[in-house]
C-alpha cells in the first residue's frame, strides 16, 4: 500500500517503472547487464551533492547570508531581485531544485511577515525561471547536465561554451524582468544573529570542493567516494535522509528502460533517423511532456550530436510547469500559503516562461542554429 501511494503520487517515477519492466519483459537483461547500464558513479555524486548542501542548507549558512545584507527595511524591487538571482547564481552549484527548496521558503515567509503579498508569485514565477536558467551553465546545476556530461566525456571548456551565451542572455532578460516587480516598502523583523557553526560547515565545503575536482576530472570517483562517503557518515549521517532517492531511483529504472531498448531490434535504429538533425526542437517539445530529465536520458542514445540536445533540454525546462521538475517545487511551495491563487500562479508562470522561451528560440536561430 505504501509503494502504491508512493506511485501515485510520483507519476513520473511510475512511468519510468512501467517502462523499465515492459522493456525488460521483451529483452530481458541479465544482472550483469543491468549493473552496467545503470551509472553508478553519476548517481553517486549526485546522492554527494544533494547530502553535502543539505547539511549547509540546515546549517542556516544560506539564511544568514540574507540576514546580514537585508536589516530593517528593505525596498520590495531589490529584495526581489536578491531572491531571484540568489537562485540564479547558487543553482550553478547547488543544483536548480535546491536553489528553490532554499530561497523561494525564504521569499515567501518574508513577504508573507512583511505582508506585501502582491510580490510573492512574480518573485516565485521569476525564481523558478532564474534557477532553472542559471543552472544551466555548468554541469553540476541540474540533473540533465550531469548526465549528458558524463555521457558525451565533455570538458568543461567545451561544456561551457555551449551554455554560457545562453545564460548570460537570459540573466540579462531576469534582470529586464525585475523592473516589473512591484516597488514597495518591505519592512524586515529583527531576528537575533546566532553564530554559524563553521566546524560543520567548513568540512562540507571542502567535501564540496572534491566533488568539484571530479566534476573537472581531477580525481577518481573511487577516490571521491573513499573520502566523501566516510565524512559524511562522520559529519551527520542524518543527512542521508535529505537526499532525493526518488531521483536517483528515476535515473536508474531510465538507465534500465533505455539499455533494454537497444536490444530491441525496431528501436536500435529508427529513433536516431528520426531524430537526426532535429535534436533540438524534439528535446525541447518531448521535455514539455515529460521533464527534460527523462527526456535526455531517452534521446542520448539515438544522438552524437549533444549540442542541440544539451540546449533543448535546458531551454525545454521553460513552458509547461513540468517541462522541469524543479518547477514542480516553487508551485508546491505556493500553494502552501494562506493566500494561495494557482490559476494566478499558473498563468503568470506560464506567460513569463514563454516569454522567456520565445527570446531564446529566436536566439537559437539567428546564432547557432543559423
Amino acid at each position: 500500500m505504501f509503494i502504491y501511494q508512493k506511485l501515485r503520487q510520483n507519476p513520473d517515477l511510475s512511468v519510468a517503472l512501467v517502462f523499465a519492466l515492459l522493456t525488460s519483459f521483451i529483452a530481458p537483461p541479465n544482472l550483469v547487464e543491468i549493473s552496467q547500464r545503470i551509472n553508478i558513479p553519476l548517481l553517486g555524486l549526485l546522492l554527494f551533492l544533494m547530502c553535502i548542501v543539505a547539511g549547509l542548507r540546515l546549517s542556516g549558512f544560506f539564511a544568514a547570508i540574507f540576514q546580514q545584507l537585508f536589516k530593517g527595511s528593505a525596498s520590495g524591487r531589490p529584495l526581489g531581485r536578491f531572491f531571484i538571482f540568489s537562485c540564479y547564481f547558487s543553482s550553478m552549484l547547488i543544483t536548480n531544485d535546491v536553489a528553490l527548496i532554499i530561497f523561494v521558503p525564504l521569499a515567501i515567509m518574508v513577504f508573507t511577515e512583511a505582508r506585501r503579498i502582491r510580490l510573492i508569485v512574480p518573485t516565485v514565477c521569476w525564481q523558478t525561471i532564474a534557477a532553472n536558467l542559471g543552472s544551466m551553465l555548468t554541469p553540476i546545476g541540474n540533473p540533465q547536465n550531469l548526465f549528458i556530461y558524463s555521457h558525451y566525456g565533455l570538458e568543461p571548456t567545451d561544456f561551457l561554451a555551449i551554455t554560457a551565451p545562453i545564460v548570460l542572455l537570459s540573466g540579462a532578460a531576469i534582470y529586464l524582468a525585475t523592473f516589473l516587480l512591484p516597488d514597495c516598502d518591505v519592512p524586515l523583523p529583527a531576528r537575533q544573529e546566532a553564530g554559524l557553526p563553521w566546524r560543520k560547515i567548513l568540512p562540507l565545503l571542502v567535501l564540496f570542493a572534491l566533488c568539484l575536482l571530479h566534476v573537472v576530472h581531477l580525481l577518481d570517483f573511487p577516490v571521491l567516494a573513499a573520502i566523501v562517503l566516510p565524512g559524511l557518515l562522520l559529519l551527520n549521517r542524518q543527512l542521508f535522509r535529505e537526499a532525493d532517492y526518488k531521483l536517483l531511483l528515476l535515473f536508474a529504472l531510465l538507465f534500465i528502460g533505455v539499455g533494454n531498448l537497444s536490444h530491441i531490434e525496431f528501436f536500435q535504429s529508427w529513433p536516431a533517423k528520426m531524430l537526426a538533425g532535429h535534436e533540438f526542437w524534439v528535446s525541447l517539445l518531448l521535455s514539455q511532456l515529460l521533464s527534460n530529465v527523462p527526456a535526455t536520458v531517452l534521446l542520448a542514445s539515438y544522438t552524437d550530436a549533444y549540442t542541440p540536445l544539451l540546449l533543448g533540454v535546458n531551454i525545454g525546462g521553460l513552458g509547461t510547469i513540468i517541462a522541469s521538475m524543479a518547477s514542480v517545487i516553487s508551485f508546491k511551495a505556493y500553494l502552501q500559503t494562506r493566500f494561495s491563487k494557482p490559476g494566478y500562479y499558473l498563468l503568470t508562470f506560464t506567460g513569463s516562461n514563454l516569454a522567456v522561451l520565445a527570446l531564446l528560440l529566436g536566439y537559437y536561430y539567428l546564432y547557432i542554429a543559423g
